[in-house]
């Protein structure tokens, strides 16, 4: 019998850290000499995570949906699709922050899959400050309570961004979720990637009565993308950020700014922007995508509109 192929998924919130994570993952999986691929799932109907993936890496895209509801029959077959095309020692799997872990774990395990793969290890990415302030709604702060009760490794990240008293409450209150998980302190998502093969916990050890928080009916997050044609000022575009109504959780996307050439990603969560200059053999047209509550489409349509008539 061949060897099962590995899984790793990471989960968290969006904006948590999971993208750097995944390339911490690539880099370290493909200086140990191991084939993998990537599936990655994103809410809305445009790839930007996916950037982080190199061009020679195996890769599939799941869009338009969140992997544990409308996409969990999707997942399954492109996992098998991607055993069948590819010789692969590990495949990553990336969640949207919309997505439960278990019911991820679940599309997995499908009947076909079971003896060609082995779950290796979840791990939950948490944003210090946010669990730390805790403004999200009940549902999704109920999500990230269910994404952290189920993992094998909890990262706490961005921990530059709080106190050590702050630290030690995040510490204290991930422990009495989850007594059994390993817990990690860190920043841009580094951490010691070792802890991660140092042991499998089977699916057949897990419960699978999951509290439903699926995206769509539950915890109401609406995602939302524009083509961004022109460029925009990085000050007028910030400062409309901070007063879309509704109550934003992400954006990113590929965008020109007016005052310095050449393309942008854009990374926004928490209130916390972050433009990393794109170079890149991959080609993306410029495009925004918002994640949040209650968000206005046609507001945020005609103010992107307005930023763009500014240059």
């Amino acid at each position: 019998m061949s060897k099962k192929v590995e899984i790793i998924i990471l989960s968290g919130f969006l904006g948590s850290g999971k993208s750097t994570l995944l390339k911490e993952l690539i880099e370290f999986e493909q200086k140990n000499g191991r084939r993998l691929g990537v599936l990655m799932n994103e809410l809305g109907d445009v790839s930007i995570d996916s950037a982080a993936v190199p061009i020679d890496t195996p890769l599939k895209e799941m869009l338009n949906g969140c992997i544990c509801c409308t996409l969990q029959g999707e997942l399954s077959l492109q996992l098998s699709q991607m055993l069948e095309e590819y010789e692969l020692d590990v495949i990553l799997i990336e969640a949207t922050g919309a997505a439960h872990p278990l019911e991820i774990l679940e599309a997995c395990t499908h009947p076909t899959l079971v003896s060609k793969v082995e779950i290796r290890c979840i791990v939950t990415v948490i944003n210090a400050k946010q669990w730390v302030e805790n403004r999200l709604s009940i549902k999704l702060r109920k999500l990230l309570i269910e994404q952290v009760k189920h993992a094998d490794v909890v990262l706490v990240n961005k921990v530059d961004q709080v106190d050590e008293n702050e630290i030690a409450a995040v510490l204290e209150s991930v422990k009495n979720i989850n007594t059994q998980a390993t817990i990690s302190i860190v920043t841009y998502a580094k951490m010691n990637l070792s802890i991660l093969y140092d042991r499998v916990v089977q699916s057949s050890e897990r419960s699978y009565e999951v509290e439903k928080a699926h995206v769509h009916h539950h915890l109401h997050l609406r995602t939302i993308s524009f083509s961004v044609n022109q460029p925009i000022d990085r000050v007028a575009f910030l400062q409309w950020l901070e007063k879309i109504e509704g109550q934003l959780h992400r954006v990113k996307g590929f965008i020109y700014l007016t005052e310095t050439p050449g393309l942008y990603l854009f990374n926004y969560a928490y209130g916390m922007p972050i433009f990393e200059r794109y170079a890149s053999e991959k080609k993306y047209e410029p495009v925004l995508v918002f994640i949040g509550e209650d968000l206005n489409r046609d507001e945020i349509e005609e103010e992107l509109g307005k930023l763009q008539r500014l240059t």
